[in-house]
């Protein structure tokens, strides 16, 4: 049954009473509803991945392949908010905008953001200086894609590279089931992009990229594999990592097997 109240709102909204003009009125109203029900979808399937649903999960329940709601979704989704942004990465931001100003750029550019990586205590700045890469060396390396001018009275603008990759660090966070954007997200994107002058000049400092996937890995594995680690944890012995839940006593975050509780024993008893 067609809503009452939409047929009133069709007849009021139309600039006439003729069939062709109620129609016309009908189809802009149609659009504007299609238009508001696929936001409203977009809205809860971002919500969905945020919360870590898979697109599996996600396909499943609209009746589609992985392939095709990924597809569908993947440009649509809002991943371009910075409220999951981590404190560290939020931290990082403001750093490149003041690291763009301080060098008298009109904008802030991924040079920025990764020299202000190397410069915080987060995952990627943990990392970037156990490869032997710092703000320093990353200054000279990146030189005047950090800017050569006096100081800009005011914050510069965020360049469109700057943008692009915030929101394909968010991409990379909800492929992997995350709910938080971190460092280890921005590095990522800024290291393995092929056409990123951030990765040729990690390039030119000796860096090779497979070494930065691999300290990525841990951080960067999806929820589920984290999951499954965690499950994994949970079935061996604390003490000699025999694996398997038969047979374990448990305490909070510890697990002991008969033999190393008998060997505790012993020892107590000694």
């Amino acid at each position: 049954m067609v809503d009452r109240f939409l047929l009133d709102e069709i007849h009021r909204s139309a600039l006439g009473s003729s069939p062709l003009e109620l129609l016309a009125a009908a189809a802009v109203k149609g659009a504007a509803l299609s238009a508001e029900s696929e936001a409203v979808v977009d809205h809860f399937v971002a919500e969905a991945r945020r919360n870590g649903c898979s697109w599996t999960e996600i396909g499943e329940l609209l009746g589609v392949t992985k392939q095709a709601v990924r597809e569908r979704f993947i440009d649509r989704v809002d991943v371009a908010g910075r409220d999951r942004f981590m404190p560290r990465l939020q931290r990082c931001v403001t750093a490149a905008q003041e690291l763009a100003r301080h060098h008298g750029s009109v904008q802030v550019g991924p040079a920025h953001l990764l020299s202000a990586l190397a410069s915080n205590e987060g995952v990627a700045g943990v990392i970037l200086d156990r490869l032997g890469v710092t703000a320093e060396t990353l200054s000279a390396t990146l030189g005047p894609l950090l800017g050569d001018g006096p100081p800009l009275a005011g914050m510069p603008a965020e360049s469109p590279d700057f943008v692009g990759t915030l929101r394909a660090a968010s991409l990379v966070a909800l492929e992997r089931g995350h709910n938080y954007v971190g460092t280890e997200h921005a590095l990522f994107v800024l290291a393995t992009d092929p056409g990123a002058r951030t990765r040729r000049a990690l390039e030119l400092l000796g860096v090779d990229v497979a070494d930065i996937k691999r300290e990525l890995a841990s951080s960067l594995c999806t929820e589920r594999k984290r999951r499954r680690r965690r499950r994994e944890g949970e079935s061996r012995c604390s003490f000699c990592g025999t694996r398997g839940p038969e047979g374990l006593m448990r305490g909070p975050g510890i697990a002991i097997c008969a033999t190393c509780a008998r060997v505790a024993v012993e020892a107590a008893a000694t």
